[in-house]
């Protein structure tokens, strides 16, 4: 079943997409769609079977006990494993009633093989998660949230209601999902990338228009949608020994999901990739952690994820980092070389064991192949059991008839599942039990047990689950020595706060707490409390160090608490304790509506000078020029804030309202060279005209290069006629670096063909060719420079090894002109070929051919050739050089784990077809004759951010400088194949369909099926 393959109509090329395959001997097919087996036995799969040392498998339940495509698996108190299957996915079909199942099966004589199976419901229709509570089982259905109960104690649902309805349908491998209950009660699931949600609820019409998770709490019916959180396509959550909750993506990643969890419309601009923790080496999906008795220590607490991609199980290593964490992956538990074994769900069982959920299917692609495919695998399923050798099984005990009372010493267990099972029966208890047996198991509790602190954290979570609200326990557990404790009891009192007296004053020493992760946890409880006060107590955590999860979560509470702060800022009626709170809410939010905060707070006696050097830089970047006089006023006394200036004036078209040329002259002449500096930029960026004789005798002095530089620059926007006379004679490797850069960008301003006959004429010069791209970058980043650049190929002089690295730098950056890429195919000495229009018949031959004659290593050469350039953006393990530099395109090293041929030819000679996510090319003109091309970012009503593809940096640039502004699609050029011969085309193809992970090249065999349409 494939939950990962991405939709194709916004499938952007997973040719692109950065994916790695885990560690395996067997050669296999390609994993999305592959070969079924000749033997689909039991024996046949466990012998395919390669585990750690020190563990063995053997078959829990099959589709002899009724398990087919099962989905996901859960054990119930009574120890019982529950199965969700479904024969219907991908698709119905018309003639067809829906049937799926969800099933009970019993190992009634404790011979780790079920012997009984119950359907507690059939009737379903394509349900993607369920979790058992409250007397039955929820159930993620389509549109609905079901819940089913067996009311005659008959194991079967003899009710179905639904909760809630309008969770989105747009794909099927994307609907809600993989519910999973939370420590406290709550009831957290997922939902995919193209799936469209308006739920109706009590509370009001509840919207998750992109990928994200939902936090239901079910007997209040408050539903909170959290976007962009898990990965594009999230499919499993789970929770730590104290809740630390973590999400798993459709991809590689795991992430930590805490930060995330501030309710609010959108992800406030930053990528769900910003959590990552760790991640697998391919796609895989879910989180169970390894805890029991009976496995050996050196897995305890491990993360196991279900490699179905892959078919293995994986292991990660789970540590502290900052108020996070972070994963390590381990050698695999599992691997197998059946092309049917695909691991969906893992889950530790009553007797200690690991129990896998095999969905057994060849076929998982959703896009790859059709939904009728007769390779789709039907009728088989499995769950494995797998137990370490020379160990004793576990036992748990039956929960299922245990008291009230009985149950809370449970609580107390040492095992997670005997926990866990413990709290989801108190949890389905009538209230008026439970709260008196929990309530006085608490004061009969050794206050001197080591333990102390994590039995009130169980104990809290079970007043959660029936919302009884418990003061007292919760101040002292904010107190409690251990932080998590502090750190859980945080995050009840923002889920208790319209309950609680003064909730904010509770978390105020949350926010100050000495660990980051209470401080975390109380900027996600204050996003919570919807007040205009919140933020000052969230804003409080920026008093001491932050990190990445910090940073993240108090970004999005920023803009959660947007409607209330804003209102009360500008009526002066907030007050920040310390104005580094406000400074970060200020940068994470922006805009000019905040720049009277900033002017009081400037003139406040309480400001640190750091604290005011700050504020001082941001009203300089969103104030008016009356505040540019008030903070130049400022530099005058303050070196440090005055050489910030030149950074901030070129991204803006405000200069001081005042007359600051005096100032400006005598500062020129500062000893300190980056004053000097910092005063000849701003005397251009400013516009003032009264210092062009003193910047004019600085451009002409070699003795100071950086302030010579930037004298060049002022001068060619305060008097651009003299450019190209006065500056062209600099654009030579006689003068320093940044001399003659300045000169040609002062030139390119002026004349794009002098400046690139000017450029052209050094590149020949230069003798390190890393210096390339600063040149290049000036002339292409200019209106016209495509053009100029080819005129001047075409005319000059240029080694077929420089016009290589040119070629190079060019594909890197995303600059893809067939004039310029013409010219230097010719200096190359490449044939021109002529562009190929999309032909489902050459597609067809492609594919045959690669299957016939294909030649995997003489494609590879053709890779790494100047013929392609491919490796001027493309990773590829164990083939091309390691490097920290930003990703231009995505890592390639398993591009065909996941592509059917078909997809890997278009892709290679019409790549504009398909663009992947974040690989969306811009180019953008602005009035100063500027042009910029990069990766789109981010886009605001007032500014559009590129990320620059030669050097990585993001570039802001204001709407209101855009005069016309081209979406290229893709960096990946359009005609890079043009010139290759039939033979050189189909061998690189079917070296890249031989990609299925490090170090890992196939041969590729595996059937197509193809459409032929657009």
């Amino acid at each position: 079943m494939d939950r990962l393959i991405y939709k194709h109509s916004a499938l952007l090329l997973i040719l692109y997409s950065s994916i790695v395959f885990s560690e395996t001997t067997n050669a296999q097919d390609n994993l999305s769609v592959s070969t079924p087996e000749a033997d689909n036995s039991v024996a046949a799969e466990l012998k395919s079977f390669t585990l750690a040392d020190g563990y063995e498998a053997s078959l829990f339940a099959d589709e002899t006990d009724g398990v087919a495509n099962p989905v996901c698996m859960t054990w119930d108190p009574a120890g019982r494993l529950w199965v969700l299957v479904t024969a219907v996915y991908p698709q119905l079909n018309p003639v067809e009633e829906p049937n799926d199942k969800l099933l009970i099966l019993s190992d009634t004589n404790g011979d780790g093989r079920a012997d009984k199976t119950t359907v507690f419901a059939d009737g379903l229709n394509m349900p993607m998660g369920f979790a058992l509570g409250h007397g039955g089982a929820y159930i993620a259905q389509g549109n609905d949230l079901l819940h089913l109960t067996d009311t005659d104690g008959d194991n079967k649902a003899d009710t179905r209601s639904v909760l809630l309805t309008g969770f989105g349908t747009g794909d099927t491998h994307q609907n809600v999902n993989s519910l999973t209950w939370s420590p406290g009660g709550e009831l957290l699931f997922c939902q995919g990338l193209h799936v469209f949600s308006r739920v109706e609820t009590p509370w009001g019409i509840v919207h998750l228009d992109e990928h994200g998770s939902w936090r239901l709490r079910p007997r209040r019916l408050q539903l909170h949608a959290f976007p962009s959180t898990g990965g594009q396509n999230p499919w499993g959550v789970n929770f730590g020994n104290w809740g630390e909750p973590f999400s798993k993506s459709n991809g590689p990643e795991v992430f930590e999901l805490l930060p995330g969890l501030v309710s609010r419309k959108t992800s406030a601009g930053r990528s769900h990739r910003d959590m990552t923790i760790g991640q697998t080496r391919i796609k895989s999906m879910i989180i169970e952690f390894a805890e029991s008795p009976h496995l050996p220590e050196d897995i305890q607490g491990e993360m196991l994820i279900a490699g179905y991609f892959a078919r293995d199980v994986n292991r990660l290593k789970m540590d502290v980092d900052g108020s996070g964490h972070r994963l390590e992956l381990l050698p695999n538990l599992v691997t197998s070389s059946h092309n049917a074994f695909r691991p969906v769900d893992i889950r530790i069982g009553p007797d200690g064991a690991i129990y896998i959920a095999d969905w057994f299917n060849p076929i998982i692609g959703h896009y790859q192949a059709s939904f009728r495919h007769p390779d789709r695998d039907k009728s088989h399923g499995r769950i494995w059991r797998i137990t370490a050798k020379g160990r004793p099984l576990a036992k748990a005990p039956d929960l299922s008839r245990m008291s009230a009372v009985e149950l809370c010493e449970q609580l107390k267990s040492d095992w997670r599942y005997v926990r866990y099972q413990a709290k989801r029966r108190l949890a389905d208890l009538p209230k008026d039990k439970v709260i008196p047996a929990v309530t006085h198991w608490l004061e009969t509790l050794d206050q001197s047990d080591p333990n102390i602190d994590h039995y009130l954290y169980e104990a809290i979570g079970v007043f959660e689950s029936h919302e009884v609200i418990n003061r007292p326990l919760l101040e002292r557990m904010l107190k409690a020595n251990d932080y998590r404790a502090r750190a859980y009891a945080t995050r009840v009192a923002g889920r208790w706060h319209d309950r609680l007296k003064s909730p904010l004053d509770l978390l105020k020493q949350s926010a100050v707490d000495e660990s980051p992760r209470v401080r975390l946890e109380a900027i996600v409880a204050c996003s919570d409390i919807h007040t205009a006060e919140s933020i000052t107590v969230a804003a409080k955590t920026v008093d001491r160090p932050m990190d990445r999860f910090t940073n993240y979560a108090l970004t999005q509470a920023v803009h959660a608490l947007a409607p209330q702060w804003q209102p009360a800022l500008n009526q002066g009626q907030l007050k920040f304790d310390n104005p580094a709170g406000l400074i970060f809410v200020l940068k994470a939010f922006g805009g000019k509506d905040v720049a009277g905060q900033v002017r009081r707070l400037i003139e406040s006696p309480e400001i640190s000078s750091e604290g005011r050097r700050e504020l001082l830089q941001l009203l300089a970047r969103i104030g008016t020029a009356s505040d540019l006089d008030s903070v130049f006023r400022h530099t005058l006394r303050d070196p440090q804030l005055f050489t910030s200036l030149p950074a901030i004036a070129e991204g803006r078209r405000v200069a001081p309202a005042s007359a600051v040329d005096k100032e400006l002259a005598e500062l020129i002449a500062s000893d300190n060279k980056g004053v000097r500096t910092s005063a000849a930029r701003l005397a251009g960026l400013w516009k003032q005209r009264q210092l062009i004789p003193q910047l004019k005798t600085i451009a002409s002095d070699s003795t100071d290069e950086q302030t010579q530089a930037a004298a060049i620059l002022s001068l060619a926007e305060l008097v651009p006629d003299i450019a190209v006379k006065e500056f062209q004679p600099l654009i030579s490797s006689k003068v320093s670096s940044i001399v003659y850069l300045a000169a040609l960008e002062a030139t390119a301003g002026q004349d794009i063909r002098t400046a690139a006959v000017a450029g052209h004429q050094l590149l020949n010069e230069i003798e390190n060719t890393e210096s390339f791209g600063p040149v290049l970058s000036i002339i292409m980043n200019r209106r016209g420079g495509t053009q100029a650049m080819a005129t001047a190929l075409n005319e000059g002089d240029l080694s077929a090894d420089d016009a290589k690295r040119i070629s190079r730098w060019l594909s890197a950056s995303g600059h893809d002109d067939a004039e310029l890429v013409n010219a230097l195919k010719a200096r190359i000495g490449i044939k021109q070929g002529q562009p190929i229009a999309y032909d489902a018949a050459l597609v067809r031959s492609l594919i045959e051919e690669v299957r016939q004659s294909g030649d995997a290593a003489a494609g590879k050469q053709v890779f790494l050739s100047s013929l392609t350039n491919c490796t001027a953006c493309h990773q590829v393990q164990n083939v091309t050089p390691l490097t920290n530099a930003y990703p231009k395109g995505p890592d390639l090293t398993a591009v065909a784990a996941g592509l059917p041929l078909q997809l890997i030819v278009e892709a290679v000679i019409w790549p504009k077809r398909q663009i992947k996510e974040g690989y969306k090319m811009s180019s953008i003109l602005t009035d100063d004759g500027r042009a910029f091309s990069g990766y789109l970012t981010s886009e605001t009503d007032d500014t559009v951010v590129l990320r620059d593809l030669a050097t990585g940096k993001v570039r802001k640039i204001p709407a209101e400088s855009i005069e016309e502004r081209i979406d290229k699609g893709t960096a990946m050029p359009s005609g890079f194949t043009n010139s290759l011969t039939r033979k050189e085309l189909r061998d690189l193809i079917t070296w890249l369909a031989s990609l299925k992970g490090s170090n890992n090249e196939r041969t590729i065999l595996e059937p197509t099926v193809f459409n032929g349409t657009e």
